[in-house]
């Protein structure tokens, strides 16, 4: 797990002691400033538990607050610019955690597959058709015991064709004229390609020696 402590950051310490306000100082509090940004991110993007991460910057707007409370209390020409960079620092605490709480209430938002995920799949076309690709998606769908959402909300048949797609670096199209020409084919051809598999598993069961009519 990384380790993040907003107490052992350069820019807390800078702002928890006193100093005199000159340029060598207002450059060394930005570079502080970006230094922390650059690692709360790494730390952020780096950790999966969001109690840890709630925590972590919940302690962080505590210690800022109480700096800012603290400086406001006794105002001088020279904390002004501690109240300023504690307001932004404040205010990326709050964004982040605004953040994390909409990504934990709306998670389908947050999801990028292509950029997380990348299938080393693909079909050969001379073999596998779309079609066959979308009799399987609809077949798991219509089995709606069979899949649910993660985050327990309704399943659209576009949640899983979209999961096909990835999987086998295909682009279906209209999934839905797709769907219609799935379940529109002949008697002896709608499961066509779903027969074609049950074929192939008991092949390789009798291939084997397993097979036992």
């Amino acid at each position: 797990m990384l380790s993040w402590e907003v107490t052992d950051k350069r820019i807390y310490q800078l702002l928890k002691h006193p100093y005199q306000v000159d340029k060598s100082v207002v450059e060394e509090m930005t570079s502080a400033y970006l230094e922390f940004v650059e690692e709360l991110l790494t730390y952020l993007n780096g950790v999966k538990d969001n109690k840890d991460i709630i925590r972590k910057l919940n302690s962080a707007h505590i210690e800022f607050a109480t700096i800012k409370a603290f400086e406001e209390s006794l105002p001088t020409e020279n904390n002004r610019l501690k109240v300023v960079f504690l307001d932004k620092l404040i205010t990326l605490v709050e964004k982040e955690l605004e953040l994390l709480y909409r990504q934990m209430e709306y998670p389908r938002f947050f999801i990028n597959i292509e950029s997380e995920w990348k299938s080393p799949i693909c079909v050969n076309p001379e073999e596998i058709k779309l079609i066959d690709i979308m009799e399987l998606a609809c077949g798991f769908f219509y089995l709606m015991s069979g899949l649910l959402r993660i985050d327990n909300k309704e399943l659209y048949l576009t949640d899983v064709t979209r999961l096909f797609e990835k999987m086998f670096n295909v682009n279906l199209g209209d999934i839905y004229k797709k769907e219609e020409a799935v379940i529109k084919r002949k008697p002896m051809k709608i499961t066509e390609f779903l027969d074609r598999l049950k074929s192939a598993i008991i092949q390789k069961s009798k291939d084997e020696g397993f097979w036992q009519p």
